[in-house]
């Protein structure tokens, strides 16, 4: 098992000071990025949350992240069983980077929560949708779809999403 697999295995799934301190030690580098890229799909523990959490603080900190390890990311999608994971990914898709035919297969996958139970869930899989359309024009349909559903959502938070977006528009 390799030493950022053994550090992330201590998350609890509440202590993010874990992370943070995972952070420190590992360094922002490709290699890092790269292994974290499976570990996202990880089914042992709270792993594959506090990999996505590590993503998420990278790339909001402006590190770039490789195209080997977004293409590990992608590969990795379909095994992202933890909510918590999936909604860090779709928080993180803005700073991927993705290529048109990656932004077609992450907004796919994110596609998949837009009916998710967690309110913040199906918020942020609506963001990620945006961010997809403006990558790759194909997807605006699915986009405005999730767009057209969430202006409807009981929960206020995908409401309040729906109503940002629909402020950018023309």
């Amino acid at each position: 098992m390799s030493d950022l697999k053994q550090a992330l295995r201590a998350y609890n799934g509440k202590a993010v000071s874990i992370l943070s301190e995972a952070r420190v030690r590992f360094g922002e580098g490709d290699d890092v990025l790269l292994e974290l890229a499976p570990l996202i799909a990880s089914q042992d523990g709270y792993i594959s949350d506090g990999a996505t959490w590590l993503l998420k603080a990278y790339a909001e900190d402006g590190v770039a992240i490789a195209p080997n390890a977004r293409a590990a990311i992608l590969k990795n999608l379909g095994g992202v069983a933890s909510w918590q994971a999936a909604l860090h990914l779709c928080q993180t898709a803005k700073f991927l980077g993705f290529t048109p035919a990656q932004a077609r297969a992450f907004a796919d996958w994110a596609a998949a929560f837009i009916d998710h139970d967690r309110p913040f869930l199906r918020a942020w899989s609506i963001d990620a949708l945006q961010h997809m359309a403006a990558l790759s024009p194909n997807i605006a349909p699915l986009a405005e779809k999730a767009l057209k559903q969430a202006r409807d959502d009981k929960a206020a938070s995908v409401r309040a999403r729906a109503r940002k977006y629909e402020a950018l528009k023309p």
